[in-house]
């Protein structure tokens, strides 16, 4: 039988609903899935059913008015590389967490968040397009994660902080 003699050099900065830093956060575990939901994309409410939350990926213009929040990932729920229906997912409502995007660069630090609510990109964050989540932006931190198929997937940091109105001009 071969034996490890290295492990690689160059671990990876972040990974599709991962936590991105150490500060305040709400994640919300009490949630099922309607259907498929991938870690990293943004989440919307659908319903509750026996005090537990229903939820599934953005994937229509008419979630936009239920956004939730961000899907993290869990090492012991998200074996498939995403949560099937009835599982139990956890949505990250307040805090950082490194969501998928279509950018291709960095953006600029304090960007407004639009998420895309159709097509194949339904579901990730952008700069434009999509529908405003209010209150939440874009920190400026931006990276590539390598899934398990050798598919580059752009991430980008966002800071969540639910608002049910736009703010005030000065």
């Amino acid at each position: 039988m071969p034996v490890q003699t290295s492990y690689d050099n160059d671990m990876q900065i972040a990974m599709p609903g991962m936590r991105s830093d150490s500060t305040h956060q709400i994640t919300d575990g009490c949630n099922a899935a309607q259907g498929a939901i991938k870690p990293g994309y943004v989440v919307a409410r659908v319903s509750n059913a026996n005090d537990k939350r229903v939820v599934k990926q953005v994937s229509a213009a008419g979630d936009a008015a239920n956004l939730m929040g961000i899907c993290r990932f869990s090492h012991y729920g998200c074996v498939k590389g995403q949560y099937e229906a009835g599982d139990a997912v956890n949505v990250m409502t307040w805090g950082r967490i490194w969501a998928v995007t279509t950018l291709t660069a960095a953006p600029t630090m304090g960007t407004l968040v639009n998420v895309l609510t159709s097509g194949s990109d339904a579901g990730k964050v952008a700069v434009t397009g999509g529908s405003p989540a209010l209150g939440w932006v874009l920190t400026g931190k931006f990276t590539t994660f390598t899934d398990h198929t050798g598919t580059a997937v752009n991430l980008a940091e966002v800071q969540i902080r639910n608002q049910t109105a736009e703010p005030v001009a000065p």
